[in-house]
């Protein structure tokens, strides 16, 4: 908040506000001429910094203190962008392996009229590398369009007017980024090419023996090492990328594992006295060369990559909005005197308003720490390094209660209640950071002049404090018992909803008590909401294009399995199965799959979430269970609809036609 009064420096000392006993603090701002002048000028200045416990800060670590608090939003865009990396080469993988499937024949065909496998291999490379040339060119240009569309589409939502230039280097990394991507993970497809068999024009069921390929091993090698290569780039971390690659491959290992788990369950628990369609469309998951359990594996990757981004979504909103705003404190009355308390705790309630805090305060200051009284603090000494003069002059205002406050977490140490009769066993809780100010530790003493009056108390715990939170919130924090009796204030924190109301009350409180003061935080708090509303809007709309990846390659999964169904409809067909009972055996099949991959996927998402959230991103785990329910009501009918519509032409296909082929 900007100064409540500005006053003239020249009419500064006709004021006496200035003069022995005054706390003034001063600020030197100094322009340089360029960065490296202000580095040597910080690294001048550090030694009487921490000498003379001065503040000292330039402009780049204002704008990291700023930007500490949106931290784990940055980490959640560079998560995005590697998780959208990743289901993009995922993508590419899979369409190029169902093109590779459906030009089966005409390679067939080259190899009959002389073509080697490399000759056939090479045609179809130049054809992936050429359309990767011109979707990353695309992609490219849509980007572009999306970043000039953003301020005009969401100006109004955005907390800062920004203004949005072209980045050449991000247009070619991308360009570059999405070739690469296109040649790496196409060869691992195409190298099948190779070794399809002239045989394979007689007999479209033909299927060679493995063999050994040099091109598909330094494929799978450089598939392996491009996430770790690219993790590391976007956090400009290899430890961070290499963990994001662990992570991936724990994540795949765990979708196989469920996957063949459920497939197991399934097939040894379902009803024996079914309909035939359900029966059928159960043992269809489980015919020679039907890959369920790959099927079930890709699917469930795409709504574990949506899940799990909806669950670090969830939990970052839930770190940066103001969640549980029914009951978050925004009117603070302070300066209560005891013998007013309880009738101001009255009047709080006629109105109907809750009372979430009544606490005192009093003031005092530190006369020794550790021992030492402050004024002996030498700045040569060892011991008053890095302790500001400020931390051990200043006025302290505190608190008694026996229990933590629901700001408050107790992080070391232990709380310890006030015994009768035990004066010098004073224990009080410091909170996290000051303990780092004073050099202070668990265990260690301190003198309080509370109104001349000594106090001797010991550390017995440090509390992490979040101080924005229903305030008030305190440094130190004494048991009941200590300071029942000394001059105290009293401070009431509520909520007040309806204007009209406030305006009631605080006429009321003013005519009654007019040495209470109050603090209406409506208008901040107001303003604080509005702000992360639009960081959380930003956030959805980015991770959108993530998840519209995830569909991608959900469906590319689905359309992969076209031609494994397509002979066996078929000869149901032949043997005198009706279109409609196909249709529902099919329906049902994906029906099936889509639901076991939402188990498989969404299952894992919450483990994954949960370490994310904790060691990653340190934000408290928060999932929206909805949400959750919706995604996956979302998958089974997306893999229903594009397996129904996949197999359309299947379905219609006369089965004369397949089996002149087959023949």
């Amino acid at each position: 908040l900007a100064p409540a009064v500005y006053i003239s420096l020249d009419a500064l000392d006709s004021t006496g506000l200035v003069q022995f006993g005054s706390r003034v603090n001063y600020s030197l701002f100094v322009k340089t001429v360029s960065d490296e002048d202000t580095k040597v000028a910080m690294e001048t200045i550090k030694p009487y910094r921490d000498e003379l416990g001065y503040n000292a800060d330039d402009v780049d670590e204002r704008k990291e203190e700023l930007g500490e608090g949106f931290g784990s939003v940055y980490q959640f865009f560079s998560l995005l962008a590697f998780v959208a990396l990743i289901l993009g080469c995922i993508g590419v993988a899979s369409s190029v392996h169902i093109y590779a499937r459906e030009k089966r024949d005409e390679v067939a065909v080259l190899r009959c009229i002389g073509s080697s496998g490399w000759q056939a291999f090479n045609i179809y490379f130049i054809q992936i590398f050429v359309l990767g040339i011109i979707g990353s060119v695309l992609g490219a240009v849509l980007g572009v369009a999306i970043q000039q569309v953003v301020p005009i589409a969401f100006g109004k939502y955005l907390p800062v007017e920004l203004q949005f230039g072209v980045s050449w280097r991000a247009v070619a990394e991308g360009v570059l980024l999405g070739t690469i991507i296109s040649i790496l993970f196409s060869i691992l497809p195409l190298v099948a090419v190779r070794f399809v068999p002239p045989l394979s024009v007689l007999r479209a069921d033909f299927q060679p023996g493995r063999v050994f390929s040099k091109t598909r091993w330094a494929a799978i090698i450089l598939i392996f090492l491009f996430p770790v290569l690219a993790a590391a780039y976007q956090t400009e971390s290899f430890l961070t990328g290499g963990l994001f690659s662990v992570g991936l491959i724990l994540a795949l290992g765990g979708l196989a594992l469920v996957a063949m788990g459920l497939l197991y369950l399934v097939r040894k628990y379902f009803p024996q006295n079914s309909s035939f369609v359900f029966r059928h469309a159960l043992s269809n998951l489980f015919r020679p060369n039907n890959q369920t359990q790959i099927l079930l594996v890709t699917i469930g990757l795409g709504a574990f990559i949506i899940a799990t981004l909806n669950i670090i979504q969830s939990s970052l909103l839930n770190q940066v909005e103001f969640k549980g705003n029914a009951n978050q404190s925004n009117t603070i009355l302070f300066d209560i005197q005891s013998h007013q308390k309880d009738s101001v705790v009255k009047l709080i309630e006629k109105y109907d308003l809750p009372v979430n805090q009544v606490v005192p305060i009093i003031t005092c200051r530190l006369s020794e720490v550790k021992g030492k009284p402050v004024d002996q603090f030498k700045r040569t000494d060892v011991d008053s390094v890095r302790v500001p003069n400020w931390a051990l002059t200043r006025e302290y205002r505190v608190t008694y209660r026996d229990s933590l406050h629901l700001s408050e977490e107790l992080i070391k140490g232990e709380l310890h209640s006030f015994k009768k009769g035990e004066r010098d066993s004073v224990f009080v809780t410091i909170s996290e950071g000051m303990h780092e100010t004073l050099r202070v530790d668990v265990g260690d003493s301190l003198v309080f002049d509370i109104q001349g009056v000594p106090v001797k108390a010991f550390i017995s715990g440090i509390r992490k404090v979040e101080w924005p939170k229903d305030p008030p919130n305190f440094i130190f924090v004494f048991p009941k018992g200590v300071l029942d009796d000394a001059p105290q204030i009293w401070v009431a924190a509520t909520r007040v909803e309806n204007q009209q109301n406030a305006i009631l009350f605080q006429q009321e409180l003013v005519f009654n008590y007019a040495n209470v003061s109050l603090i209406d935080l409506r208008l901040i708090l107001s303003t604080v909401d509005e702000l992360f509303d639009k960081v959380g809007l930003v956030v959805r709309f980015l991770a959108l294009f993530s998840i519209i990846t995830g569909l991608v390659v959900l469906a590319g999964a689905v359309l992969n399995s076209k031609f494994a169904r397509m002979k066996e409809n078929v000869l149901l067909r032949t043997i005198g199965a009706r279109t409609g009972q196909i249709t529902r055996i099919t329906v049902i099949e994906y029906g099936y799959v889509g639901i076991l991959s939402a188990i498989t996927g969404l299952g894992l998402s919450l483990g994954a979430g949960w370490l994310l959230t904790k060691f990653f991103f340190e934000v408290q785990f928060s999932v929206d269970y909805i949400e959750l329910l919706l995604i996956s009501a979302g998958v089974i009918i997306l893999t229903v609809f594009i397996g129904w519509w996949n197999s359309r032409e299947v379905i219609s296909t006369p089965p004369l036609q397949v089996l002149r082929k087959e023949s």
